[in-house]
Order: structure tokens, then C-alpha cells, then sequence
């Protein structure tokens, strides 16, 4: 009888492991594909409501590049937005500044999930 229950706990512990490796690989998934480009998106909206007034576009441009890079180089810029620095297609393109990085989902045994990821903000 003891070694009946032994086996049944091994495999709530089985099932109980696989369900908590599928609520985490969905939670980043969700985390990876939602949440950071709604956030970079925030972001870039935040500095663009500073200079939105700002006539004419190609002032508005510049200030908005020097108060952008300013937000890259502080602390409260989030991790995507940080990375941009490092990934070109990032910048300008007529009169849309665009974001783009790269982000992957990687877990043991799976395989990796990568992405690229480009958010824009038109400035007229």
C-alpha cells in the first residue's frame, strides 16, 4: 500500500512540475509579446507629449532626440529601451522615430523564442 501512494505522489510532483513550467512559459510569453512593447510604447509617448507642441517638426525632432537619449541614459528607462542603444534600427525614419529590439523567451529544454521587435511614433 505505501509504495501505491509513493507512486501517485510522483506523479502529482511530475504534473505539478509540468503545470508551473507552462504557467511560466506563458507568463513570459505574454510578458515578452505585450507587456515591454506597451510599455516602450508608454515610454516613447511620455517623451513625445514634452515636445509635441514644439513647431517645427524638425525642432520638435531634435529636442525630442536630445530629451529621448536623456531618458535611454537614465535609470528610469526600461530594459528594452535600454537595449535599443545597442541595436541599430533605432532612430528616425522620415518623420516616424522608430524603437527596435531584440527580446527572446528562453527556458532548458525548450526552444528559444526570439524576436524582433520595432514600436514607432509618427512626430507630426
Amino acid at each position: 500500500m505505501l509504495d501505491f501512494l509513493s507512486r501517485r505522489n510522483n506523479l502529482y510532483a511530475i504534473i505539478l512540475a509540468v503545470v508551473i513550467l507552462v504557467v511560466s512559459v506563458a507568463a513570459k510569453y505574454v510578458n515578452v509579446l505585450y507587456s515591454t512593447p506597451s510599455r516602450v510604447q508608454s515610454e516613447l509617448n511620455e517623451i513625445y507629449e514634452e515636445v509635441e507642441n514644439i513647431h517645427p517638426v524638425s525642432l520638435r525632432k531634435a529636442e525630442f532626440l536630445i530629451k529621448w537619449g536623456e531618458y535611454r541614459n537614465s535609470d528610469e528607462c526600461s530594459d528594452a529601451v535600454y537595449r535599443s542603444l545597442f541595436y541599430s534600427g533605432s532612430g528616425f525614419d522620415g518623420n516616424v522615430y522608430v524603437v527596435s529590439y531584440p527580446d527572446s523567451i528562453e527556458f532548458p529544454g525548450l526552444p528559444t523564442f526570439r524576436r524582433q521587435f520595432r514600436i514607432e511614433k509618427p512626430m507630426g
